[in-house]
């Protein structure tokens, strides 16, 4: 696998508050511009094209009147709750995004009907708690989504090296969530060597188990160094 991606609550005021009511406000829905190497345009008007969508969408975004709460979540004028992250392309223009959605099979749920802000806090990796879930951001190009991480245990789970965390039950990696496949006794990572980790059975990558080639690349032979030693 030579292909590594290493991917590093109270308010009161006047207006805003974490003790928040969900509204029927919501944010417009605005299409992202999809633009392929295929378009007879050159790359400069391309460029222009997703510069003007970023002002479009810089504009919205302030129209919204975001405004970070100590729980480090956003809350717009409407009193929608968002998540604040980043969405870019290959021509390394970033556009700010605001989660405003649980991620749903079914639906979208409004975050704010859902996440206690009074509660909620930030607990490494890409996981995040408040007195009710377990959350986590996936991480994409497009600013990925938001959502309630399944099945774990709210009393036990934490966060264990740079990309995992454990409950009484499983091992959870930032991509994949639960790992099946690992061996929970055994399993094992540090702060500090990135999204790498072992068990009994071999060493990881994120889910990932690496073969022999892997283990032997000269770009992770100090990594793998630093797990023999767990």
């Amino acid at each position: 696998m030579k292909n590594k991606i290493l991917f590093y609550i109270l308010i009161v005021l006047s207006i805003y508050s974490c003790d928040l009511k969900p509204k029927n406000n919501t944010e417009p829905k605005v299409e992202n511009i999809t633009i392929s190497k295929s378009d007879s345009t050159d790359n400069n008007t391309r460029i222009n094209r997703i510069s003007s969508y970023k002002s479009r969408i810089d504009s919205i975004n302030q129209s919204f009147q975001w405004k970070e709460l100590k729980c480090g979540l956003w809350l717009s004028k409407n009193n929608d709750l968002g998540f604040k992250t980043t969405a870019g392309n290959e021509q390394g223009i970033f556009i700010t995004k605001y989660i405003t959605d649980l991620w749903n099979s079914d639906s979208p749920i409004k975050l704010n009907s859902v996440i206690d802000t009074l509660t909620f806090n930030y607990l490494g990796s890409s996981f995040y708690k408040d007195k009710n879930n377990i959350y986590t951001h996936y991480s994409m190009a497009d600013g990925g989504f938001f959502k309630i991480v399944e099945n774990a245990d709210h009393r036990t789970f934490k966060i264990i090296g740079d990309c995992y965390a454990k409950d009484k039950n499983h091992i959870f990696g930032e991509r994949k969530m639960i790992l099946d496949s690992v061996d929970y006794k055994t399993f094992k990572t540090k702060k500090g060597i990135g999204c790498y980790a072992k068990d009994k059975n071999g060493y990881y990558f994120w889910d990932n188990k690496l073969d022999e080639e892997d283990i032997n690349d000269t770009e992770i032979m100090e990594t793998i160094t630093a797990l023999k030693k767990l």
